[in-house]
Order: structure tokens, then sequence, then C-alpha cells
């Protein structure tokens, strides 16, 4: 129940520098690893540097083409030029903006009301005709016919003539008169006096007054022009073309357009002095894919100091068949992109939590560079949720069809209704739907198939091993059952035992199962000389010294590693046997030593251990104890099984045997309910059936 120890592998959080561990140290213990990531890195880069750069032709605008340019995929790419010609009609078609001065249309007026007030002035002068004559004519630069009609009418019809003319100039200023178009504006002020019923001496009198007056107010406004013209060409969305995998850009023996070669150059088979563009952006993509991986793996509990390098080559090998499989299937459609694939392996060799955080890593890197639609791959990562929701408790083979069907079926609805808003032609819809419904449900069959390889590659403990594994068809467990049936019944108890109680306390049970299955498999070598197995046979060791004995009995743990290895039993089976005595004291043995010589040490006695590490290991010691207890005890009842399991669990834990495992006192108490459950069921009474009498009569 000690805390684990730090270790500073490629996979654990508490690396820090900057305590006095230099980077040398680091990656001189961590070597093989960063070497397998940078080869990861290396083939990533390389496969999709060639997805995105299959040939280089060293051809010019203008120059012929030496055969068909095919597209080697499908592709959708911005044209730059037309987008420039499109934003430059739209700039060209955006009004002015001009703003208007409002004080313009009090001075206008004032300005007619000037001139009136200067013709009342006259007029209403004491001077004489003449008088009154040459300065009317002074006021209108020397017009005579002006100046008679005025000295003609009477006050009243010139201040009617004033107020015309001011309505009219009123109308014109609420209407707006611009800089460059006061001469319209004098057109309609003049057309709307001659529709008047003035004579036609005072017509011309209005329609002077109003060329002398207007001005304009509407005022060019060359910043809000300017934001507007930007506003409207910021809006202009990209031409983007699409060409499809296997179309023609230029035909063999053609001269090779402009537009070609901006094709022929945004598909990559041209090479400009832009590419390193491109070719860093696709090295920090993939820099971010391992980077998001590797830190979503870091918590996955499968991950220790001793099977570090082993995992970064699982990782290594699930990226790189995934990748493969991107791009064989990518071009055919984008709802085939293996994301589903990606998530259910990461799921079999890490854990779920690093599965979405992979696929979600995974999808940042094909995003952007391959420009695939974001709904997809939403859809996608949903749908590879509920799967992963599904296999939490993948228990047997039949479960990870089950989530792939179920990511099947929610990704085809997703699918549907992606298309369905996208108005998708209906031929097309079908062929998504149906790639959709192959992506997950072919996704579970393939991923079982090769979590099935890389298992035996790398000894793994996927529950697709361990399922294997729990057959007890197994060579393995059918030899155990020949040799030594005691201890294959006796394995099978504490199978139930140990699972059930690990069950309880939220572990791995059918790791545990397992190993409580290989536990034992030392005995088969020597088969009788444990308890188990001596059915109708003396007890061998009265015949032979409490240290011999102590030996065969201790190197049944060696010898189990022994055998575990040779049949390739993954490594955390192995550790059950290891673990199953931890350092514990063979003390049947000891004490008749002891009896024998006093001076005899304990130490000599226990097993060589090492303790457990996991709360499976610890809950395994402890249901093989209370199994075996329980075998040497006689008229069972509950008190007696509750005092047995307290017992043990106590001695354990004062003994020291669980300081290593993560089992805590809560775990403890549950193991302990759990394990007097199970001998309750295993050994209730039963009433005693009466016997039969002969009928003789």
């Amino acid at each position: 129940m000690k805390k684990r120890k730090n270790n500073y592998g490629i996979f654990t959080k508490r690396i820090d520098f900057f305590s006095g561990r230099r980077i040398s140290y680091y990656v001189k213990n961590n070597l093989f690893s960063l070497v397998i990531v940078l080869l990861l890195a290396v083939f990533l880069f390389g496969i999709t540097f060639y997805f995105y750069f299959p040939k280089n032709l060293n051809l010019k605008v203008g120059e012929v083409a030496p055969e068909n340019i095919t597209a080697p995929r499908t592709f959708t790419y911005v044209d730059s030029q037309k987008t420039a010609e499109l934003k430059k009609k739209i700039a060209e078609s955006v009004s002015p903006v001009y703003k208007l001065d409002v004080n313009k249309e009090k001075e206008v007026l004032k300005k007619c009301d000037d001139i009136f007030n200067k013709i009342d002035s006259i007029l209403s002068s004491k001077k004489d005709v003449v008088e009154k004559h040459k300065e009317l004519e002074a006021l209108f630069s020397g017009n005579k016919s002006f100046a008679d009609l005025l000295l003609k009418e009477s006050t009243n019809n010139i201040e009617k003539i004033r107020e015309f003319t001011k309505a009219v100039l009123y109308k014109l200023m609420i209407m707006g008169v611009k800089s460059d178009s006061i001469n319209q504006a004098v057109q309609i002020g003049t057309e709307e006096i001659n529709k008047s019923s003035y004579s036609d001496a005072e017509k011309e009198l209005m329609a002077y007054v109003l060329r002398q007056v207007i001005e304009p107010n509407l005022i060019y406004d060359k910043e809000a022009t300017e934001s507007a013209i930007q506003k409207a060409v910021n809006a202009v969305p990209p031409v983007k073309v699409t060409i499809n995998k296997g179309d023609i850009i230029v035909q063999k023996g053609e001269k090779i357009t402009q537009d070609e070669y901006n094709i022929l150059v945004a598909i990559g088979l041209v090479r400009t002095k832009s590419d390193w563009k491109i070719i860093l952006s696709i090295i920090i993509f993939i820099l971010y894919f391992l980077g998001i991986s590797y830190a979503g793996l870091l918590d996955s509990k499968k991950i220790r100091e001793s099977n570090k390098a082993k995992k970064s080559a699982e990782f290594a090998i699930i990226s790189a068949i995934v990748f493969i499989m991107f791009f064989l299937l990518e071009p055919i459609s984008p709802y085939l992109i293996p994301v589903p694939l990606l998530a259910f392996l990461i799921f079999a060799f890490f854990d779920k939590d690093a599965a979405i955080i992979t696929s979600v890593a995974f999808m940042l890197l094909i995003t952007l560079p391959f420009d695939i639609k974001p709904a997809i791959l939403f859809a996608m990562l949903a749908s590879t949720v509920i799967s992963l929701f599904i296999l939490r408790h993948f228990s047997r083979m039949v479960t990870i069809i089950y989530a792939g069907l179920a990511g099947a079926v929610s990704f085809t609805i997703l699918t549907l209704l992606i298309d369905i808003t996208g108005n998708v032609p209906l031929l097309r819809i079908e062929f998504d739907l149906t790639y959709a419904f192959v992506n997950f449900f072919g996704s579970s069959l393939f991923a079982l198939g090769i979590i099935f390889v890389l298992d035996h590659i790398f000894n793994e403990t996927t529950t697709v091993r361990l399922l294997e594994l729990s057959d007890t068809n197994t060579p393995l467990l059918k030899e155990l059952l020949l040799k030594a049936p005691g201890t294959y019944q006796h394995s099978m108890n504490v199978a139930s035992l140990a699972s059930a109680a690990v069950s309880a306390i939220g572990g791995n049970a059918l790791l545990v199962r397992v190993g409580a299955y290989y536990h034992d498999i030392g005995k088969m070598l020597h088969p009788y000389y444990f308890t188990e197995n001596q059915i109708g046979i003396p007890n061998i060791h009265n015949e032979i010294t409490p240290n011999l004995s102590k030996t065969v009995i201790i190197n049944h743990v060696k010898d189990g590693v022994q055998i575990a290895k040779r049949y390739r039993l993954p490594e955390e089976v192995i550790n059950f046997i290891r673990t199953h005595h931890g350092t514990t004291v063979v003390s049947y043995f000891y004490h008749k030593a002891k009896e024998k010589d006093p001076n005899v040490r304990k130490d000599d006695f226990r097993y060589p251990g090492p303790l457990p590490h996991t709360k499976e290991e610890g809950v395994l010691m402890l249901a093989d104890a209370v199994e075996a207890k329980m075998h040497s005890m006689v008229d069972l009842d509950k008190t007696k099984i509750s005092e047995v399991v307290e017992s043990i669990v106590n001695d354990r834990i004062e003994d020291g045997q669980l300081d290593e495992c993560a089992l805590t006192l809560a775990d403890l108490k549950k193991v302990k309910e759990s394990l007097f459950n199970s001998m309750v069921s295993f050994y209730h009474r039963r009433e005693a059936y009466p016997e039969e009498k002969n009928d003789k009569s």
C-alpha cells in the first residue's frame, strides 16, 4: 500500500529537467523509445510528403505537356487569380459613400432669403424707379427683364415666389445634392418650377435664384468609401476549384495555360519556392499529433517503466497501420477515414481516455492539410465515443462487434443528416451511408485481427489475449488438469474468489481471473508435494526434512515462471505467479524445522517475492491464501469463515505483503466482504436427504 515510486520513462509525467536530473540521463534511459518515436515521425512525414508531392513535373506556362497529367487525388484548392478578379469586380461595384452636411440646408435657404430681402429693400426704398431699376439689374448681374418684372410685381406675389423657390430648394436639399451632380439637381429643380402656374418670367427668376444659391450637401467620404470597399471585398468567398482523382488536368500535347499551371502547383505536381511552407506545416502537424497522443498515453495504467519501449513500439505500429489505411481509403471517401480503427486499437493496448485523445489528435492532423469537412470529423468523433462507451466493459469478443455496430448506426444517421443539409444528390447519399456503416463495422472486425497479431508479437495482455488465455481448453491448463488435478481445481476456485473481489473494487476482473488460472502452474513439476494433489497417497513430506520440503514448495514459483515463459504467457500474467506468495513464510515447515532446531532463521523459510504491485495481484494473494486455508478446515460455518478471512487479511497487512500495491483500507473492506460472501456460497450446508428404504413387500 505504499505509493508507487517515481519513474522517468517517456510515458511518465514527472519529468523535471530542472530538479538536477540532466537531459543526457533521460535520453540514455529512454533511448529505444525515443528512436521509435523518431522513426515514426520520419515515416509519417515520408508518407504524407508523398501524398502531397507524388512526383515532380518541371513544367512552365506555355510548355507542351509530354503526357496526360491526371490528378493523383481528389483535391479542392483556392484559385487565387479568380478570387482576385472577383474581388476587383466587387470593389468596383461598391457605391461611393457620402456624408450629409446638415448645415448646408440652412445656408442655402438663408442665401435665398438674402436675395429676396435685398429685392424687398430695393423696392421699398424711396428712390426713384430709375435708381431701383439699376440696383435690381446689378443684383441680377445686369438682367433687365428681372428688374422690369420685379418693378411690376406686387409685394404679395414676390413673397409667394420666395416661398415657392425655398420649397423647391428644401426638397432638393432633402433629396441630397452631390458635388458632382449640381447640374442634375438644378435641372430637377427647374423642372419642378416649370410645372408651376407662374408666368414664364417668374419661372426664369426662380430658376436663376435656384442656380445662384444651391450647394452640395452630400460630401464624398473617402475613408468610409474605402472601408465599404474593404468590407465588401472581405465578404467575397474564395473561389474554390475541386479536382477529382483521375481527372485529366492537361491533355498530352497541349500547351499549359496559366489556370492549368495554378492547378498543378496547388496539387503539388509542380515545385515552387513556397513549398517549404507546406513541408513545414506537415512537420508541425505531425509533431502536434505525436505530442498530443503521447500526452494522452501518459495516464494509461498500462504504462510502466518496464514496458515503455514495448508500448512505444505498439503505438508506432498502430499509427503506421492507420496512416496507411487513411491514404488508401481517403481518396475513395472521407467517410472511410479510419478514426474508429485507431480508437479501437489504442483502447485495446492502452485505455479509453488515450483512445479519445489520440483520435482527436489524428483529426487535427488531417483536417486542415487534407481539407476534410469538420462536420464529417465531428460526426465520426461522436460515433467513436459511443463505440468506446460500449467497449469500456470489453469482456467478450462479441463486445467489440457490438461497439462497431453501434458506432456504425450512429455515424450512418449523422452522415444522412450531413448530406441532407448539404443538398447532396441521392446516389451520392447512398454511397456515403454505405461507407459510413462499413467504416465502423469493418474497423471492429479488422481491429480484432490486428489485436490478435500484435498480442502475440508483443506478448500483450489485451482483452482479446486474456479471453484467449481464459479458455480452460488451452494446452497449458489441460496439462495442469492432467498432472495436478487438485491444483487445477484450487486455481479455478481462486479465480472465482479473486475476480469477484476485484470487481467489487473496480479492478480488472478478467486479468485477475486469468492470473489465478495460471498462478500455480509451477506445481506441475512436483504435483504430489502439494496436499491438494495427495489423493489416495501418503504425505511425501513425512519422509523428508522440513528444509527440503520448504525448497520444493518455494520453488513452485520459480518453476511456474519458467513454464509461463516457455509458453509465452504475457508479463502481466507472469507477475501473478511471481507475487501470489510475496515474501510470506512457509509457516508449516518453518515451525516443523523450529521444533528440531530452535535457532532456525524465519527468513530462510520466506518466498523470494517480489511483493504484489497492483490491486489485482494483491487480491489474488489474499484469495489464494483464503481458499487454501478453508480446505484445511472442517465444519466450516459463517463465523469461522469470517474469522479466517479477517485473520489472513490482517496477517498480510502486518507482514507488509500489501505495502507496494494500491489497495486502500476501503478496498480491503470490500475485498473481505466479497471473499466472505464467496466462501459462504462455496461451503454452505446442505440438509441431508432421508435414506430411502427398500420396500420388499
